[in-house]
């Protein structure tokens, strides 16, 4: 049987995903969607590439967790005006931190630097 990952939630994560959905119908699906398919991108046992490489960006790789953006993938939207999420990875734990949109007109490396941040709250 192989092993699953675990999905934690940051309150700020949660917070975010919520304005997500209001401006995305879709973002819920889209996310489930990118849970089934990290669940074999990161399976600790036999981990194969699902995700295209311009569209899953690994951040940073610090001590016990590396730190990754993804685009996520929301039918109907373009590629450009799809939101970034960012998550973490420790082990079996995959922590979802961030979700941004370019409509938002972020920063990507505060966001980054954000992320990372949160990280110690959850690991």
């Amino acid at each position: 049987m192989p092993i699953m990952l675990n999905f934690l939630f940051h309150s700020h994560f949660e917070k975010e995903a919520a304005a997500m959905k209001r401006r995305f119908p879709a973002f819920s699906d889209a996310l489930e969607s990118f849970k089934r398919l990290a669940e074999v991108q990161f399976a600790l046992e036999n981990p194969k590439q699902v995700m295209a490489p311009g569209k899953l960006h690994r951040v940073s790789t610090v001590g016990i967790y590396s730190l990754w953006k993804i685009e996520l993938a929301i039918k109907g939207v373009k590629s450009n005006q799809s939101p970034r999420i960012w998550f973490a990875i420790q082990g079996t734990n995959l922590a979802f931190l961030c979700a941004k949109s370019h409509i938002d007109n972020y920063n990507n490396n505060e966001t980054d630097s954000f992320a990372t941040s949160l990280i110690t709250d959850l690991f």
